[in-house]
This record gives C-alpha cells, sequence and structure tokens, in this order.
C-alpha cells in the first residue's frame, strides 16, 4: 500500500490528470458499484484508490478488495481523494483503470450503434446502458464526440463500458464507405417509416446524431432507410437517448418474435 498525503506527489499530479480527462487511455471509476462491475468484466486494473481512515471491513468492501495486489493500493487523504472525484460526497473508492485500445477499428459485421458527434454525457451513458441491455456488442463514436470515459459518462452507464466495444475517433467516411449493413437514421421527413409499422432487420448501424444539429448530411449519402417515432405535435423531437431506446427495443421486440428481417 502506498499513503500519499501531498498534492504536489508525482503520482497524485498523474490521478488529478486522469480524473480532468487529460491522460490518453487511462480513468477512474468513482464509486462501489462500478468497481464491482470493473472486477467482474475489466482486465486492465492500474490501482485502487481508497480513502484514508475509512473502515472497509464491511463484507461487500472485504469481496470487492479480495485478491487485490497491495502494491495497487493507493490511499489518499480527505482533501485529496475528493479532487479526483466528479461528486460532492464521493463513495470511498476509486478503480483506476487503462482503457483497452485497438490497432485498428473492425468494420461491424452485426447490429450496432453509430453516434454523430453526441455531446452530453448523460445521453451517451444512456445509450451504451440500453444498447448492452439488448445485446449491442459494439458502438462507434465519430470524431467530436464527448468523452466516453469521462467521470459523467461512466456513471450514466452504470458498467455498461465493460460489455461494449466502443470505438472513437471513427472516421466517418471511411465508416461509410466500407460499412456492409444498411443504415437506420431517426428522422422526420416524407420519406421515414413509422417505427411501429416497420419491419426492421436484424442487423442494421442505428445512427443517431448530435442532440442540436442532428445527424450530419453525408450520412444521406449513403444507402438508408429513415424511421420516425410518432409522437404529439406539442414536442418537436424526442431526446436522443430516449429515441435510441425506443428503436432498439421495438428491434429487439421484433427478432425476439420472429417478425424481423433476417438480414
Amino acid at each position: 500500500m502506498k499513503l500519499i498525503t501531498s498534492k504536489d506527489n508525482a503520482l497524485y499530479k498523474h490521478l488529478y490528470k486522469i480524473a480532468q480527462g487529460k491522460v490518453k487511455d487511462e480513468a477512474l471509476l468513482e464509486g462501489y458499484h462500478l468497481s464491482q462491475m470493473y472486477k467482474a468484466y475489466g482486465q486492465h486494473l492500474q490501482g485502487v484508490i481508497l480513502l484514508e481512515g475509512y473502515d472497509y471491513s464491511e463484507e461487500r468492501w472485504q469481496a470487492l478488495l479480495a485478491d487485490i495486489d497491495p502494491h495497487k493500493i493507493i490511499i489518499l487523504n480527505t482533501a485529496l481523494f475528493k479532487q479526483l472525484n466528479s461528486v460532492d460526497s464521493p463513495q470511498a473508492i476509486l478503480f483506476w483503470i487503462r482503457i483497452a485500445t485497438v490497432a485498428s477499428i473492425p468494420i461491424p459485421k452485426q447490429n450496432t450503434v453509430f453516434l454523430d458527434r453526441l455531446q452530453d454525457p448523460g445521453n451517451m451513458g444512456t445509450i451504451f446502458r440500453t444498447s448492452a441491455a439488448v445485446g449491442i456488442q459494439s458502438i462507434y463514436l465519430s470524431k467530436g464526440c464527448v468523452n466516453p470515459w469521462s467521470a459523467k459518462v461512466l456513471r450514466s452507464a452504470q458498467g455498461a463500458h465493460f460489455v461494449l466495444d466502443i470505438y472513437t475517433q471513427v472516421d466517418t467516411n471511411y465508416f461509410l464507405e466500407n460499412n456492409p449493413l444498411p443504415l437506420y437514421i431517426t428522422y422526420l421527413d416524407d420519406k421515414a417509416s413509422h417505427l411501429y409499422q416497420s419491419s426492421l432487420p436484424k442487423n442494421v448501424v442505428w445512427v443517431l446524431g448530435n442532440e442540436g444539429q442532428g445527424v450530419e448530411k453525408r450520412f444521406f449519402n449513403y444507402p438508408h432507410q429513415t424511421i420516425f417515432i410518432p409522437q404529439l405535435e406539442q414536442v418537436e423531437s424526442l431526446n436522443v437517448g430516449v429515441a435510441c431506446a425506443l428503436v432498439l427495443y421495438e428491434q429487439w421486440r421484433q427478432v425476439s418474435n420472429g417478425f424481423s428481417q433476417s438480414i
């Protein structure tokens, strides 16, 4: 174990940079639940950060900390610990992890989601959580998306990161030119199909766009199908996280009941 009491400590400075999102390929997981989820599914634990003086004798803490290499445990005083957290009343644990990377981004072969310049961390986390819930295995993020490993996205996704392959900084043009799956875009136009009157293929790329600007026009230059979600006129549009949940669960319902195309 290593006790750190000074903000000038070199290791602490590095951890603080991670907390600020300034270190590529590393992240801090805040709290018991995310740490527990990572221990179940993750493979790149760098360290465990604990709060000095906190009682970890409770059974759930003992189970979480079991088999952790003592050399990976870092203990911080209250002031230093709070500075690494994004909430006012943090839980007494942080997992320091390395984010797995790939040499090249694969082209999808099965049902997936492409996020085009999504900016809201809560929306992104919700989409990750929903995607994992319906069995989607990969998600693609264009350049310009919010950092998917930021504290707010991690908190919103509630562990979905660890069961998904998340590809970031994807070159949109390359993806569109090489993608073999049909593009399905939630969009309001005269050619859009009613979500609940459409036979949805088993494997598509669901394209979800920026909260304010929507999907970039270049997506419409490739074979695609637009889908509209019925709603009353009092509301201009649905939140992108809600829209994602509706289309993915309708697709899942159709596939589960044999109504879907087998593409």
